[in-house]
């Protein structure tokens, strides 16, 4: 292994100092489209850990640039009573109210969403030893989203 070159301390503390130089600056960066935000928001994440404070902050794409599809919303589990969506991240900030039996145009990020949410249930179940296992409650999902074809 080599040895390394000996510098002196005013030199190794202007080689730390010295910042380098941004291969892309962030704030210069266009944002029109849905692939503009996720490429900008890297870009963000990158610049904020080289710098090591939040200079740059993680912007949601807003909703009118999603690709959106057309669904029926219900409700198995409880057919009757609306449901609050909440989703907010780096990708999208969305916040409705579903009523079963209506048609929606929603963003296909948030069906994705409601179809990981809509999963069967697991359940403890106790056993005749007196042990707990757990197992599919039921097969039946909890939101049901048709979509709607024009």
């Amino acid at each position: 292994m080599p040895r390394r070159k000996k510098t002196s301390p005013s030199e190794l503390i202007a080689e730390m100092v010295q910042e380098k130089p941004m291969e892309v600056d962030v704030a210069s960066l266009p944002l029109e489209t849905l692939a503009d935000y996720i490429r900008y928001n890297a870009e963000a994440r990158k610049a904020n850990k080289r710098l090591k404070i939040c200079r740059y902050p993680i912007k949601p794409c807003p909703i009118d640039l999603h690709p959106k599809e057309k669904v029926v919303f219900r409700r198995n589990d409880q057919p009757s009573n609306p449901l609050n969506v909440h989703k907010s991240d780096d990708m999208i900030d969305f916040h409705m109210t579903l009523t079963p039996g209506r048609t929606y145009s929603l963003p296909r990020y948030i069906i994705d969403y409601l179809s990981r949410k809509g999963t069967p249930v697991w359940k403890w179940f106790e056993k005749a030893d007196g042990s707990k296992e757990t197992h599919v409650d039921h097969h039946q999902p909890r939101f049901s989203l048709t979509p709607v074809y024009d």
